[in-house]
């Protein structure tokens, strides 16, 4: 969406990989791995949620990363996280969503059932916008 270099916070129950935790471990090799294999981003993790949205909470446990605290994506572990923070922020926070699935020729609308109009024309605008700017490239 034109942020050339996005911090994305990869999430886990922790900020340190542990073998107790798989994702604190499958965290920790994306950032690894994206050290190398990715450009024009910032890649950290593991980081607990409010490790990755709080700079306050990133400066209590010392994680000095520029992604700590100032996530502009979040990597979740799996679906069933992905799909409570996405509901938790609809429901309690009253945020809008946007869904699209990115990938193919042209950008897909991903809505709910249960999503409200605004949800699905934020989900239409979003798609146009991404459709254009892979044209512009």
């Amino acid at each position: 969406l034109g942020n050339k270099n996005p911090k994305v916070a990869v999430l886990s129950g922790t900020e340190s990989p542990i073998k107790s935790m798989p994702s604190s471990i499958e965290a920790s090799e994306i950032s690894r791995r994206a050290k190398n294999e990715i450009s024009g981003g910032q890649v950290f993790g593991p980081l607990a949620f409010d490790n990755a949205v709080s700079l306050e909470a990133a400066n209590i446990k010392e994680i000095k990363h520029p992604v700590a605290g100032n996530a502009d994506i979040i990597l979740v572990p799996n679906i069933e996280t992905g799909n409570a923070l996405f509901k938790m922020m609809v429901y309690f926070m009253s945020a809008c969503a946007a869904g699209i699935v990115l990938g193919a020729k042209v950008p897909i609308i991903l809505t709910s059932r249960a999503d409200p109009a605004e949800a699905r024309v934020a989900s239409a605008a979003l798609a146009n916008i991404v459709a254009h700017m892979s044209k512009a490239d």
